[in-house]
Order: structure tokens, then sequence, then C-alpha cells
């Protein structure tokens, strides 16, 4: 008997789904179009207000340039003093209109960039310094803004605060001023505040119970401890500006170390993931800073920004230090401060200038400095690595030694090329020079922070 045959069932196909005018492809289709909008949007929302920004500061009304040249092709060829190598930027920090005196200039840096070895420095003017002004004869240089703000009044040929001012450094420091930007200490709290604060180490107790209040007419005491502080915008204005219980060289050094604060915020915020916080500061600075930079130049330096040597900033302040070039002077002119070669003779605050990128800048530039923390205090080898950048030498190195340490050393590993830095080091940090027993090739110098340091300060 033959076995029945049973069919074969037909392979099995796989199961086609058809999403075809379903509402699964509908939301999906709605929600990458909702996407885009918002990217567009924010583009455009984040683009209107740099460009309104922008056409606000930039003082140079008759040139004023649109959006576009920010977005478009922008060379480097368009920032002045590029083909010479170096572009001189002068910072001015003053008060606003509510301010007594808001038009003397608390603060005057000048920021350099090497384009040769992508080098940043920034030397701090005093502004008690007394210098001729163009046009006004004799003053202390925090009044050039002050004057030259007058004659924009007046319509003299002096051409406002900002010029005025670059051609008074520019005759004091033998460097040309090619750019100048002004900032005003509200715009200063405010930009302080948008980044989170800044975080300092204080060196020493800070105590001005002559700080005054926002009346200007009664006092509001400033008193800081010394150690790690996180400072809004409203401390953060008053450590960089105190001075009456401390130097003005004191505050110079202050101020710096606030701008380095926020810098540091700036690079580890990721703001440019927040676009709140891009539209923020783009309107604090369209409404605190001027400057005679134009829209394509702001965005040729922001470019060339990005390939600088930022953590190795060379900061000069010039001070009246014993063997230094300035020294302080009181008469019926109150308290200024003048060259030690003279009234007007500049060539040694010149000479520094112009050579503050090479060797014959002393040498400060160029030595390796290492600072090791063998004093058993946290955060002391930071805070004395800011001390003597604030001074123009350059820490490359902050470490903590293997254990503690009584007598604060500087050690000199250049086999004497650096003995000069060696000796200004120990002066300052009243330690003494040991040669090491090598040359190192990581560091030239090596400052180990003993325990006596605390007790020397």
């Amino acid at each position: 008997m033959r076995n029945k045959v049973q069919p074969v069932p037909p392979p099995t196909q796989p199961r086609v789904i058809s999403i075809s005018g379903s509402p699964w492809k509908k939301r999906l289709k709605w929600a990458i179009l909702a996407i885009i909008l918002v990217v567009v949007g924010i583009g455009v929302w984040v683009g209107f207000s740099a460009n309104r920004a922008l056409q606000k500061i930039t003082d140079d009304s008759g040139n004023k340039s649109s959006l576009f040249s920010l977005l478009g092709d922008v060379t480097s060829t368009n920032i002045k003093g590029q083909s010479q190598g170096r572009t001189n930027i002068l910072i001015l920090g003053k008060g606003n209109q509510n301010h007594p005196g808001g038009a003397l200039t608390d603060t005057m840096i000048v920021l350099s960039i090497n384009y040769n070895d992508k080098k940043i420095s920034m030397i701090s003017i005093p502004r008690d310094l007394w210098v001729p002004i163009q046009g006004y004869g004799h003053a202390k240089i925090n009044e050039a803004y002050s004057d030259g703000e007058k004659s924009t009044k007046t319509k003299n040929s002096s051409g406002g605060g900002g010029q005025l001012s670059s051609r008074t450094v520019e005759n004091v420091l033998g460097v040309p001023i090619h750019y100048y930007i002004t900032l005003d200490f509200d715009g200063f709290k405010k930009i302080v505040d948008t980044v989170g604060g800044v975080d300092v180490y204080v060196e020493k107790d800070l105590y001005d119970p002559y700080y005054p209040a926002p009346n200007m007419i009664d006092y509001e005491p400033l008193r800081i401890s010394v150690g790690p502080h996180h400072l809004d915008g409203t401390t953060a204005l008053k450590y960089a500006r105190s001075r009456e219980t401390t130097s003005d060289f004191d505050r110079s050094r202050r101020q710096m170390q606030v701008m380095m604060g926020i810098r540091e915020k700036f690079f580890t915020l990721q703001i440019l993931a927040s676009p709140k916080k891009i539209t923020d500061l783009i309107n604090i600075l369209g409404d605190h800073i001027r400057t005679n930079m134009q829209v394509s130049e702001i965005r040729a330096l922001w470019d060339i920004s990005k390939n600088l040597d930022t953590t190795n900033i060379i900061n000069k302040v010039f001070d009246t230090t014993a063997g230094g070039p300035l020294v302080a002077g009181q008469d019926s002119r109150g308290y200024y401060i003048y060259p030690r070669k003279g009234i007007d003779n500049f060539s040694e605050l010149q000479n520094i200038a112009k050579n503050i990128f090479s060797l014959q800048a002393d040498n400060i530039a160029e030595a390796k400095i290492e600072v090791s923390n063998g004093s058993g205090k946290t955060g002391l080898a930071s805070s004395v690595a800011n001390y003597l950048e604030s001074y123009g030498y350059s820490v490359t190195k902050v470490t903590t030694a293997t254990s503690k340490v009584q007598k604060t050393i500087v050690y000199d590993y250049s086999g004497g090329k650096y003995k000069e830095v060696a000796d200004k080091i120990a002066s300052l940090l009243k330690a003494s020079v040991q040669q090491g027993t090598n040359v190192r090739q990581d560091v030239n110098i090596q400052v180990l922070m003993g325990q006596d340091y605390l007790s020397n300060q």
C-alpha cells in the first residue's frame, strides 16, 4: 500500500508592515521638522542678538559692518599689526554714568598677541602714573579717557576716550596700540554672574573698611579671608577694585587674577552648548563694551585666538618694587608714580614692553618654572604660581611634594643660565637659592614651598 504524500506548505514569507500613511510616520516627520525649526530659530535668535550687539559695540558709527561680515570669509590680514607679528589691545575698565569719576579708568592693561610663537602677554599700567596727555598737559594716566570723552562733547579733535588713552599709552610704552576695549563696572559684574562666578585663591586677608557703598556716600566694608573663594559679580568687582588697605599694584594683580578666572570659566562652562548664555553674554557686551574694532576684525581675532597658547600667559605689573623702573612721589600733585630715571623718561618701560616676548625681557618669559607644594597647605602651590605669573614669570608645572618641608627653597636647575631669575623669585618669596645637582630638561627653576612661607607672609 502506497504511503500518502503530505502536501508541503509554502515557505514562510517575512511579514512586511507598511508605514505609509501611518500615524507613527507622520509623528516622526513632524518631530524632525520641529527639531529643524528649533535649530534654525536658535541660530536666527543668536544671530540677531549678535548683530544688534555688534552694531552697538563698535565706536566707529560711520563704518558699521553687518552680521554678514561676521558670517562671511574673513582672514587674519584684516587685523592691524598682524603683518608686523604683534597686535596690541588696550583694555580699559571704568565706572558708569552714575559713578563719581566714572570716566576715569581704574584698569589699564595692554594685551599683546605674538603671532610668531602664539603667545599672549598682559602688561598692567598703574592708574597713578604721571604722564603727558596730548592737548591737556601732564596728569595721571587714568585721566586720559575722561579728557578724550570731554573733547568729543566739545567737538575737539582728540577722538574720544579710547583713542586718547591709546595715544597716551603708545607714548609711554613705545609700542603701537592697534585697538582698545572699554568695559564698565556693571558689565563686569554681569559677565561674572552669567558665567557662574569666578574661583580665586586669596593670598592674604583682605579688609577694606572704606569700600564705597552703591550710593557713593556711605561705606560697604569688604572682608575676604585667606584661601579659596568663589566670587559672584559684585564681590569679584570689589576684590578687583579695592586698594585702600593694599597697594595699587596688588589691585592690578588681583584684576589679572579675576580676568584669568573668567577666562577659565569661558573654557570650562561649554557656553557654546547654551544658546541662552551666548545670547545673555552677547547682550551684556553690547550694552557695556565699546571698541574701535570692526565686526570682521572681531571675527578674525576670534579665529586666531583658538590657536593661541592660553596656558602660559606672560603677565607684567609695573610697580615700585626696589630696583624696578618706577618710583612713587607726593607733593602738590598728590600721590603719583613716575619713572626712576625722571619725569617723562619711559625708556625702561618701553624696553620691557617692546621685548616682553623676547629673551631680553630679563629672561622672565623663557625660564620654565615649577612650583611644588611642600607646606602641607592645600592650594598654596597654585596661589604662589598665580603670584609669580602676575610678575611675568612663566610657571609651567604645579605639583605636590612627596613630603612636607620646613624651608622654602628655590632650586636653580639651569646651570646658572637663569641665576638672576632664581634670585629675584627667592627675594619675592623670602627664600634661599640652591644650585641643582643636575640640569633638568622639563623645568629650569623649581620653587619648593615650605611651611615657613605661611609665617613669612
